[in-house]
């Protein structure tokens, strides 16, 4: 398999397309957000408050939401330290929209980056490839995971610099700065990271970079055990109490049972659009590098395998949607791999004309009508629902009860509030989510 080098011009005008179809549709989604709250700056989620919370605690030299009490509230090991400036003034609570702007802006330009690498220099793939530069970033929900305030398009602009990394060393032998940082960056704003990091270094370990792949996979897990150490230390988990909460609140009568669990988890994943698009893409390329005998050869044997690897993973192990944002870090991994070995046949075989770009362009607006219209509709509601909803609570809390309280929704409550916020669901209350998980009768808050 050999991809021409792409030229500059031609190389740099899908990046800036790709990042700036980006920035239009999130500022866009933020201008009807607006619009939804009155004039109200918010975000869909509450979660993004519970992150600003152990962020001001991590300052004060904590780690939780309520002073005092330690407590794995966040599920990112990087994310918090991210909002840790400015945590006293006001602007603190816009720090995840100024993260999550640059994160979008970075992965439509990586996004970008991905299709001038399956494009190469090739000039029947040109138009072709610029619409899949102008609609992947609508198709893969990029600027609506930086809509929600959280850490996945972060994530995201991770994953899609080790997938660009990871091309240019299979096609140049060259171990870029994109490649290093990406494997550090993902497993410290997702576990789901480690899935990523360690298909790269295994590429690098078994294509002549052994001390590469073990440095980098080093700096890809110490992170994660030293958080993992820290965390029993203080008497936490090792795993997130927001993780095992969410995890173990899906799959109800199994959390114990481990086969039964992932298979559970299968089932649930493949029951919706997207898991079932993952898992149609992993099994395409399963039978299609079983056979043809181009995709048994380097460089594409290992694009293969980390395509289909990842998208088996997620599928197992992954979770799907809440606000369609947990699977978009693999679906742009498969998009984009797949993109990569199908391009250099497509040319080939002459499938890069009209009835090609007409069957692209269909398939990446099916791509953007379940995540862009499902974002334009739940997005904005969504912050006018916590406008309303939480936000209010927090003011109800903080300016007239002045006492501690107990809630179902965390965030906007404990942020910024000098009482005590008891979590029923569990996100910062282990004993919680252990009472909540028994399927406990009425009163069972009391003893909490």
């Amino acid at each position: 398999m050999s991809i021409a080098v792409t030229d500059g011009a031609t190389g740099r005008r899908y990046p800036a397309l790709a990042a700036l179809i980006s920035l239009v549709t999130f500022a866009t989604l933020q201008a009807l957000a607006l619009w939804r709250t009155g004039g109200a700056f918010e975000y869909p989620l509450d979660d993004v408050y519970i992150h600003l919370s152990m962020a001001a605690q991590i300052v004060k030299g904590g780690y939780g939401v309520n002073d005092g009490e330690y407590a794995s509230a966040a599920s990112s090991i990087l994310y918090p330290l991210l909002l840790t400036p400015f945590s006293e003034t006001g602007f603190h609570r816009y720090l995840p929209l100024i993260w999550n702007t640059a994160a979008v802006i970075a992965a439509g330009w990586l996004w970008g980056m991905v299709v001038a690498r399956a494009a190469g220099a090739d000039s029947r793939l040109r138009m072709l490839m610029t619409l899949v530069a102008l609609i992947g970033p609508l198709a893969f929900n990029i600027a609506g995971i930086g809509v929600t305030g959280m850490e996945h398009a972060l994530h995201v602009a991770a994953t899609l610099a080790v997938l660009v990394g990871l091309e240019r060393f299979l096609r140049e032998g060259v171990v870029g700065w994109l490649l290093i940082a990406g494997i550090l960056a993902g497993p410290m704003l997702r576990f789901e990271g480690l899935a990523i990091s360690g298909l790269a270094c295994m590429v690098l370990l078994f294509s002549g970079r052994p001390a590469t792949a073990v440095l980098a996979g080093l700096g890809a897990l110490l992170p994660v055990a030293v958080f993992a150490w820290v965390m029993t230390s203080i008497g936490l988990d090792p795993m997130p109490n927001s993780v095992q909460a969410k995890l173990l609140a899906a799959m109800p009568g199994v959390a114990d049972r481990p086969l039964l669990r992932q298979f559970v988890v299968l089932i649930h994943n493949l029951a919706q659009p997207p898991g079932l698009a993952i898992g149609l893409m992993t099994l395409f390329w399963l039978g299609a590098g079983l056979f043809a005998p181009r995709l048994r050869r380097p460089p594409a044997a290992w694009m293969w395998r980390v395509l289909v690897g990842a998208g088996a993973a997620h599928l197992v192990f992954g979770q799907i949607g809440w606000l369609d944002r947990y699977e978009i870090y693999v679906v742009v991994w498969i998009a984009g791999w797949s993109l990569i070995l199908a391009a250099p046949w497509m040319a080939r075989a002459g499938l890069a004309g009209p009835l090609a770009r007409i069957a692209t362009v269909a398939a990446l607006f099916a791509g953007s009508f379940h995540y862009l219209v499902d974002m334009s509709l739940r997005g904005p509601l969504g912050a006018r629902s916590i406008h309303l909803q939480q936000y209010q609570m927090a003011r109800f809390a903080k300016d007239y009860v002045r006492a501690p309280v107990a809630v179902n929704d965390l965030g906007w409550v404990a942020y910024r509030n000098p009482h005590y916020v008891l979590d029923l669901w569990g996100l910062a209350s282990r004993e919680a989510l252990a009472t909540r998980l028994t399927d406990p009768g009425p009163g069972w808050a009391g003893p909490l």
